[in-house]
Order: structure tokens, then sequence, then C-alpha cells
């Protein structure tokens, strides 16, 4: 029972850290030599690492459950949309750019239901496309990137303009189209799947 529980537990720990990054995220100050950039960076990276962890547990302990299959894909989402959602709110990510992200997961939240995903048959026999995996890889390097390094300069009006880390611009934007890509593939395969099950059941 330990060792079934053991996946589980990183991913619910993967879920417990995020307000203590959004937290850090919340104190970074205007200054990239502020401690709590580093802070909120090693943290999120603990937290990202995870998700391979509970991965490889649950694969060579023989230990995969249900709840790991649901409440993982769950926590990544969670994680990044958290995250993207505080960088934005503290000028250090432009905001179109976070909300093509968000827009697209809840596209993905209202569509699953719909074309079969959330039905278990249809859900094991949906491969994970690598456009997936790089999307996540993308988005989440960029994210280390906007933490370590976007420094908001002043202008007039007490404003303050955001200097948006130019590597992180790039390979975030490449994470939005694999983004879209997979999540059309994701949908389309979803489809076929329902339908097809659809037919060998009448």
């Amino acid at each position: 029972m330990i060792r079934k529980n053991i996946a589980n537990f990183f991913t619910c720990l993967r879920i417990i850290l995020i307000p203590v990054i959004l937290w850090l995220i919340s104190i970074m100050s205007r200054q990239v030599s502020d401690s709590a950039h580093y802070w909120a960076l090693g943290v999120f990276l603990f937290a990202a690492s995870t998700d391979f962890i509970d991965g490889q547990i649950a694969r060579r302990t023989n230990t995969i459950s249900e709840f790991g299959k649901l409440v993982d894909p769950f926590a990544d989402r969670l994680l990044v949309i958290s995250v993207l959602v505080a960088l934005m709110w503290r000028g250090f990510l432009p905001i179109w750019m976070g909300a093509l992200i968000v827009s697209r997961d809840v596209l993905m939240l209202i569509g699953a239901p719909i074309v079969g995903i959330n039905d278990r048959e249809v859900r094991e026999k949906l491969a994970v496309h690598w456009t997936g995996k790089a999307a996540t890889a993308m988005l989440f390097v960029s994210i280390c990137l906007f933490i370590t390094w976007n420094v908001p300069e002043p202008v007039g009006g007490g404003g303050f303009f955001t200097r948006v880390n130019p590597a992180g611009f790039v390979i975030f934007c490449a994470g939005i189209v694999f983004s879209y890509v997979s999540g059309y593939i994701y949908l389309r395969r979803g489809i076929k799947l329902l339908g097809a099950a659809k037919t060998s059941a009448g």
C-alpha cells in the first residue's frame, strides 16, 4: 500500500508546492539579483521534476493507478497555468502570451468530455504525442527564463514596461504553436477513437 502511494505522493507534492512558488513570485523585486528569483526558480524546477519522478516510480514499481492517470496531467496544467498567471500579474510576462496557453487548456477541458477523451477506454488508447511533450518542455524552459530574468523598467506616469527575456519569448512562442498542434491532434484522435468504439458497439 505504501509503495502504491509513493508516486501519488509526488504528484500531490507538485500541487502543494504551487502556492509556495506563487508566493515567491509575488515577492520578487524589480532587481534580478534578488534571491526570491532564484528561490522561485529552484522550487519551480523541483515541482516540475516531480512529474518525471512520479512517472518513473509508478512504472518501475508497477504501481500505476487511476488516481495518478487523472491527477498527474491535472497537476501539470495547474502548475503551468498558476505560474503563468502569477508572472502576468507581476508584469514579467505579456498578458497575450499567457492568455493563449490558458485559452488552449480551457478549450481542451471543454472539448475533452464532448469527444470522449474523459472516457476511460478512449483515454487509455490515446497515446501521448511528441508535440505535447515538446510543448510542455518549451513552456517549462521559457518559464524558467521568465522567472530568472525579466526586468520591468520604469516609464513615464509611474508605470512599468517589461523588458521580456528574448530567448524565453522565442521558446514560449514555439511552445504555444506546439501546444495548439498537440491539442488538435488529441481531439482528432479522441473523435476517431470514440467513433470506432460506437461502431463496434453498434
